[in-house]
């Protein structure tokens, strides 16, 4: 793994609503909405993607208003290149890393060749225009550049007074809020510049997409201070990092959690576990400090493009990648993607990292460090539990499921939720001889991703 000091890592940043503001917004960095308003961000998902060359942010948008209302600000230290992703890619990410709890096994036997258990489950273009050097709103303002990315407007700001910056930000629809406006002037006295973003006249949010913003070498500063704006008491943050190499958050600050298995309870009756209740005590024992690393493991990108490549050949039109208006395909827009998020990266040394918080509004004001982890050691989203409750179900029946050479079947067993053979009875869907299985895929509308038929997957 390469040597890397620790990032100042600044999860997503501001956004900043104008005067008429949505009902509903989640994901959109740190919302500003006007007093009246009671909206308020309930969380934040994001990739970090790090290597020696270069260190890119993916921010994912969940919103629900007027679309002249959406707006998002973002401190950057220089000029960044500001792009598009797809839901898709959280989607994927979401589900290579989702925690899995499984039951104690039952120790049953094993069905006979042929009949074997499956499941499938997944989880819950090029910018135009120009412009640098440009002073605006005085000379104590430049514009650094400007272009217009997908359905965005953006703009990146460089400001030597803070008063001038905040006239600027004001002058262009940018409602700060009083409180906001000192966080905004540290920033700035810090040697910070400022990326501002919004929809493109005309553009509705159902045109929204995840942004990407990438900045040359691996030292990207994303002060985590202005997530705190438009937050409640808790602000729930998952982020996965895509380096060579495990990451953590750097203490003491933000300790790093760890998680008993041993405490975990599975609940025959429902398929669930009592994994959500113990880490909400995790989080509140750190008072919202805390991150708990939920997965660490290599992870091979040709699987990734593999299975992106899949979804948009057999189901074109549903990845969210491509631009056609501009004539950039699903395909080539999807490689695009995939470059810059392993751009840099030895193939063999990449490693995912998922840590999810629960954050506290003192726990926003301060910025978030990331470290490489001492240890290297993988974390496995599975959980085999050691204790459970309620009624154990009984062995599944074979006596029906059988191979004589010519049939073989795909049993469904134990852990499907509300069918009857859970109890005891499972299914077999016996195939003709010649017929080849093919990989099961999920489609859920726009970014939910291809999972192919393996080992399955118990809800916690």
């Amino acid at each position: 793994m390469k040597k890397v000091h620790s990032l100042l890592l600044a999860l997503p940043i501001a956004g900043l609503v104008l005067a008429a503001a949505p009902k509903d917004a989640h994901a959109c960095g740190g919302c500003f909405v006007p007093p009246e308003e009671n909206t308020q961000v309930t969380g934040h998902r994001m990739i970090f993607s790090m290597s020696m060359t270069q260190t890119t942010l993916y921010d994912q948008f969940e919103y629900v208003g007027a679309p002249e209302s959406f707006s998002w600000v973002l401190p950057i230290k220089g000029q960044v290149d500001v792009n598009l992703s797809s839901d898709a890619m959280f989607a994927f990410l979401g589900s290579d890393t989702s925690v899995q709890v499984l039951p104690p096994p039952l120790n049953c036997p094993d069905p006979p060749e042929g009949c074997y258990d499956y499941a499938a489950d997944g989880e819950g273009a090029s910018g135009t225009g120009g412009g640098g050097g440009n002073s605006a709103g005085g000379n104590d303002v430049t514009v650094i550049t400007q272009e217009v990315v997908g359905p965005y407007e953006t703009v990146q700001l460089s400001a030597t007074d803070p008063a001038a910056l905040q006239n600027w930000l004001t002058s262009h629809g940018y409602a700060v809020p009083p409180d906001v406006a000192p966080v905004i002037t540290s920033y700035q006295q810090e040697g910070f510049d400022f990326l501002a973003m919004k929809l493109v006249p005309g553009q509705g949010i159902q045109a929204m997409r995840p942004v990407r913003v990438t900045a040359p070498g691996a030292g990207l500063a994303l002060p985590l201070r202005m997530v705190g704006a438009g937050t409640g008491a808790l602000t729930p943050i998952t982020l996965w990092v895509v380096a060579e190499g495990r990451y953590q958050t750097k203490e003491p600050t933000f300790p790093n959690l760890t998680l008993d298995p041993a405490a975990i309870v599975f609940h025959w009756d429902d398929y669930t576990s009592n994994y959500d209740v113990l880490i909400k005590g995790l989080f509140e024992s750190s008072n919202g400090f805390g991150w708990l690393t939920q997965h660490s493991a290599p992870y091979s990108r040709y699987d990734l493009q593999s299975r992106i490549e899949q979804v948009i050949d057999f189901n074109p039109g549903t990845s969210g990648w491509g631009d056609p208006d501009n004539g950039v395909s699903e395909m080539d827009d999807a490689h695009a993607d995939l470059d810059t998020l392993f751009a840099g990266m030895d193939e063999n040394s990449i490693w995912l990292t998922r840590m999810h918080a629960q954050l506290t509004r003192p726990a926003l004001a301060n910025d978030l460090l990331i470290e490489a982890e001492p240890t290297q050691t993988q974390v496995s989203r599975f959980i085999q539990a050691q204790f459970a409750d309620g009624n154990v179900p009984e062995c599944p029946d074979y006596s029906w499921c059988y191979d004589d050479g010519s049939n073989g079947g795909d049993f469904n067993g134990l852990g499907q939720n509300d069918q009857d053979y859970v109890k005891g009875k499972g299914s077999c869907a016996v195939q003709k001889p010649g017929h080849n299985d093919e990989p099961a895929f999920l489609f859920a509308g726009i970014g939910l991703a291809a999972a192919a038929v393996a080992m399955r997957r118990r809800r916690k």
